[in-house]
């Protein structure tokens, strides 16, 4: 393998690893935010996950702990794959907080303003409430900020 080849593969994985924590971060911000900030989460009407998993396997008879697992699968992957793209791509140093608040917001911003309302999840960000919508994108940008900042502190080293 070239040198190229092995420095993108360390990145990748490095990327992949910083995503993990940082989606398992934002996993304990949605469960907490409820606490936190009430009526601060727009309505969804289904898990994104679970969403995902029926339009592939649709009604094939699949064990239920099976379908949640497979669900809570691809909020990993949701969560990892603009940390591997971001560890691939930035090659200059800006600040943690810098490209971790636009990293998040981006991933906010794909969701929220992309395919979420265009799966009917979510309505329209002009039929939430202002904290339904601030919720979402200040624990975005957190899962940005660590995310950038986990792969930083690992690429050091």
């Amino acid at each position: 393998m070239s040198t190229t080849s092995s420095n993108l593969l360390q990145r990748a994985a490095l990327g992949a690893a910083a995503g993990v924590g940082a989606t398992l971060l934002m996993q304990a911000m949605m469960k907490a935010s409820p606490k936190v900030v009430p009526n601060g989460e727009p309505p969804l009407r289904q898990d994104a996950g679970e969403f995902m998993i029926a339009k592939v396997v649709g009604e094939l008879p699949i064990p239920p702990a099976v379908r949640k697992t497979a669900a809570k699968s691809l909020h990993l992957g949701y969560g990892t794959a603009p940390a591997v793209l971001y560890a691939l791509i930035r090659h200059r140093d800006g600040t943690v907080i810098v490209d971790g608040t636009l990293l998040g917001l981006g991933v906010w911003a794909a969701g929220y303003l992309g395919w979420l309302p265009a799966a009917g999840l979510i309505p329209p960000l002009r039929e939430q409430s202002p904290r339904q919508i601030t919720v979402p994108m200040v624990r975005h940008a957190l899962f940005g900020i660590a995310l950038v900042a986990a792969y930083r502190a690992m690429a050091k080293h």
